[in-house]
């Protein structure tokens, strides 16, 4: 991999007409906020400027590689390699994306814009992001998670965070825990976590369509960390939880994983969501319904015999009384 990154650097150079001077010059006056990123920053990259700088822009050069998708260097296949584009610990500043964006362009330009500017992402979504600043690739990451259209992922553009990291290993579709059936709960396929919703008038569950593969389970779990560290709203981990309680675990193991801990909690609609499910799961006569349902109504040949049965119920029903009428009370002659 370090070979990749000269790699990429040297054709950062090549493609922006720079030397490597001129583009250490252009970082440098950003240095001290580089370095104020990163918490509890280690004495040797304080002491030794230069090479805190070097990693930056290696680094900063093989992400930017990745997002124009160039091909004039090798595509980055291995699963691996993309998954640790959203490990915490690998983030590097928004900042310093942008600055070396900028530099390839030759004029200010911001990474959000060549990651969704081009994308077939709805226009209300597209304006709610590029509004906010993020601090790096997992907090876009995070936001684009509200908004990933998972029913049109092939119209999505190929540089789409969503489709970097959840395109390249299909897998199974989440099923639901067998009692929400009983209950009678039918199932709503949304498209993100925004449409995670229970109607509980209609008894209708939106739930977003999730491909696990596997990036899911990095991608998550690195997204609630950084919500936990940051003090922001756990969005992206209220689902996880919420999730982690409805599956049983040998359904889907990776929710169920990720949703263990006791600094772990729902907020936002999500309590109420689970509530509801709760309360609807509880009525035994909706259970009793559907049972009846599932009974005598799967094919016409029960609901015919149901419905002959019920017609000669009814008639048994009337003849017992007329019967019972004309005992006590006889016609008069």
């Amino acid at each position: 991999m370090e070979k990749k990154k000269h790699e990429a650097f040297q054709y950062f150079k090549k493609r922006c007409g720079l030397t490597t001077e001129k583009i250490v010059h252009e970082l440098w006056n950003m240095l001290g906020d580089l370095q104020r990123s990163y918490d509890n920053l280690e004495d040797e990259w304080k002491t030794k400027p230069v090479k805190f700088l070097e990693l930056m822009i290696l680094d900063g050069c093989l992400i930017m590689h990745i997002l124009l998708e160039d091909t004039y260097l090798p595509r980055f296949n291995n699963v691996d390699v993309q998954r640790d584009m959203l490990l915490l610990e690998n983030q590097l500043p928004m900042m310093l994306l942008d600055k070396l964006y900028s530099i390839l362009k030759g004029r200010e330009k911001k990474v959000k814009s060549l990651v969704w500017e081009s994308s077939n992402l709805p226009a209300y979504a597209k304006e709610k992001l590029m509004k906010k600043n993020y601090s790096h690739l997992l907090d876009m990451y995070r936001a684009e998670l509200q908004y990933h259209d998972g029913n049109k992922q092939k119209l999505l553009h190929h540089i789409h965070l969503g489709i970097i990291f959840s395109d390249l290993e299909m897998g199974h579709e989440i099923q639901l825990a067998t009692r929400f059936h009983k209950a009678g709960i039918k199932l709503k396929k949304g498209c993100n976590l925004r449409d995670v919703n229970f109607d509980e008038n209609k008894g209708v569950l939106s739930l977003p369509f999730i491909e696990m593969n596997a990036n899911i389970e990095s991608g998550y779990l690195n997204t609630m960390v950084f919500e936990k560290l940051s003090g922001i709203k756990n969005k992206v981990g209220s689902y996880v939880i919420f999730m982690g309680n409805l599956l049983e675990k040998n359904e889907v193991d990776s929710f169920y994983q990720l949703a263990r801990g006791k600094l772990l909690d729902m907020s936002g609609r999500y309590p109420y969501i689970y509530n509801s499910l709760n309360e609807h799961c509880k009525r035994p006569w909706r259970i009793w319904w559907t049972t009846l349902k599932d009974v005598n109504f799967q094919n016409p040949w029960t609901i015919i015999s149901t419905l002959s049965a019920s017609i000669g119920f009814v008639l048994l029903i009337l003849q017992t009384l007329y019967g019972v009428y004309g005992y006590y009370l006889p016609r008069r002659s």
